[in-house]
């Protein structure tokens, strides 16, 4: 008994498509930007997304003049030390490809906006079911979870 490919095709379809079509670049700050002077909460920006290994990026947006971006430890993030990152960014329109599992910390280059809050720890998953989830109707175009209202 032969296995009718025309009917494999279809199934295959269904279930690839959906998780091939989900990358998504984060602009770090929304709105705001990657900025000192914006007075935003980047921490609480980076628990909205779901990030994903291999798929999403991060795009930070920013006067080169004034600051920069760079990925650091996690003790580099938390002490605001900028001496030995991990990479350096300064273009001032820097895409930054998610390629690692778990937490990745950056911060601004200019310590005093440093210590004033311009820092984002990202946490970015490799899940099978998070990038079949995402390409769902529940999630909204802007790459937030569309939570319904219960008025």
């Amino acid at each position: 008994m032969a296995f009718k490919t025309n009917f494999l095709l279809p199934l295959v379809l269904m279930f690839a498509v959906p998780l091939m079509v989900n990358a998504f670049v984060w602009n770090v700050g929304d709105a705001a930007g990657w900025s000192g002077q914006a007075q935003y909460d980047y921490h609480y920006w980076a628990l909205g997304p779901a990030f994903l290994v291999g798929d999403d990026s991060l795009r930070f947006v920013y006067d080169r003049n004034t600051t920069n971006v760079l990925e650091v430890t996690s003790a580099d993030y938390i002490s605001c030390n900028a001496t030995s990152p991990l990479a350096a960014y300064n273009t001032g329109n820097d895409t930054i490809p998610i390629t690692k599992k778990g937490y990745q910390y950056f911060i601004s280059g200019n310590s005093v906006d440093c210590n004033n809050g311009l820092k984002v720890d990202i946490w970015a998953s490799n899940s099978s079911y998070v990038r079949f989830w995402r390409s769902g109707p529940a999630f909204g175009p802007d790459g937030y979870i569309n939570v319904p209202d219960f008025d």
